[in-house]
């Protein structure tokens, strides 16, 4: 296939492209201020309206906090897809929930608490394709990690997520891709887990553990048994697979 992945040398963008270029993917991949490490890298930025030659548009690219990014990034990712006629995959989260409902499948409704949820929520609008929500990423280094080393770090005990391997996501992705699949799918790890123990399993030194403040989310955690049904890709549980 020919692959155009949004986020190319992020976290999980960076992982898309490798393996779809260990696999013979003709990958391009955005360069936005560093250098996509796998595939060929174009500079462009989604905010703008741009156009693209592929098959699949696996649109990872966001910014926390950031909407304008966020939503109409996505516009313009989903208008060159179309112009294209190219398959679109579009990453979205777990934080589209208020966390009183958990777990949620694909048929709940979204009601998102925080400015980022209700940014991705709008942004699942735009899309004519295949939603993918899924939760906290791991795996290699990356902020998950970071948080778990930073010695003495308050970590919130009633936020309850389903974290998920990041190669695992990609692989997942990139089976998803070759699929005529539309609509919404729930793809994160089988465990649901605290942000607290989460970060225990990452290895965190002397946690302090805290409820979350007021305005976040508490249980967004995600019903993925469709997924697990559809994919060969095996997700794999954070409990005593950490380091397999």
């Amino acid at each position: 296939m020919r692959i155009f992945v949004t986020g190319g040398a992020g976290y999980l963008g960076s992982e898309v492209c490798r393996q779809a270029v260990d696999a013979g993917h003709d990958v391009v991949a955005t360069r936005f201020g560093k250098e996509p490490p796998f595939g060929r890298a174009v500079d462009l930025d989604v905010r703008e309206p741009f156009d693209v030659d592929a098959d699949v548009v696996i649109h990872t690219a966001y910014v926390m906090g950031d909407a304008d990014t966020i939503v109409h990034g996505t516009r313009n990712v989903a208008a060159a897809a179309e112009r294209a006629g190219s398959r679109l995959v579009h990453l979205s989260t777990d934080l589209v929930f208020d966390g009183e409902h958990a777990p949620y499948t694909e048929d709940d409704e979204a009601r998102p608490v925080s400015a980022y949820g209700r940014a991705k929520l709008e942004a699942e609008g735009l899309v004519h394709g295949l939603v993918v929500r899924t939760s906290l990423l791991y795996g290699k280094p990356g902020p998950q990690e970071a948080l778990a080393a930073r010695l003495g770090a308050t970590l919130y005990t009633d936020e309850i997520r389903c974290p998920i391997r990041v190669d695992d996501l990609a692989a997942a992705l990139l089976e998803l891709a070759a699929t005529d699949l539309t609509g919404i799918l729930h793809v994160a790890g089988p465990d649901a887990v605290s942000r607290y123990d989460f970060a225990v399993l990452l290895g965190a030194r002397d946690p302090k553990g805290a409820p979350a403040p007021p305005g976040r989310a508490r249980n967004v955690a995600l019903d993925s048994s469709r997924a697990a049904a559809l994919l060969s890709t095996k997700i794999r549980g954070i409990q005593g697979l950490l380091h397999s």
